[in-house]
């Protein structure tokens, strides 16, 4: 075989095997969120629906101000994943959850308080349930 044969099956070989790796990893969506609450959310989490847990908080230490919104990157975490979870908790510990949000359609989620959940209707520590999973899954790309 020739020189340039050989090489040229090596670069194959590596091309081949680099799709295959990069195949496996992780796709990495962007999502639009705005917050329509009425008042500031200082964490924002957004999972797959199929999942247990929420992950880390999206926002970290900012704030998203009532009318924001915070692009996002959120990994489906297994193959198929479509529909998300998507929860913010304001300032005096409420909660406002939008569940089974297609991320698929491209469009923005809009967190308003129709979201709101109410305490009563509660059960159970959610806290327990944050930071469980999914600290790769999720990725915050700063504010819009």
């Amino acid at each position: 075989m020739s020189r340039t044969r050989r090489i040229g099956a090596l670069l194959f070989a590596i091309l081949t095997m680099g799709g295959w790796w990069a195949s496996g990893l992780e796709q990495y969506e962007e999502v639009q969120v705005e917050n329509r609450t009425g008042y500031p959310l200082v964490k924002l989490y957004i999972a797959p629906s199929s999942r247990p847990a929420w992950g880390r908080n999206l926002l970290e230490r900012e704030i998203l101000r009532d009318t924001e919104s915070r692009q996002v990157h959120v990994s489906a975490l297994s193959e198929g994943e479509r529909f998300f979870d998507i929860l913010g908790v304001d300032t005096d510990g409420d909660r406002y959850l939008r569940s089974g949000a297609d991320l698929t359609k491209g469009l923005p989620i809009v967190l308003t308080f129709r979201d709101f959940l109410e305490p009563s209707k509660e059960s159970g520590c959610w806290e327990e349930y944050f930071e469980e999973y999914g600290n790769e899954g999720v990725q915050n790309s700063g504010q819009k």
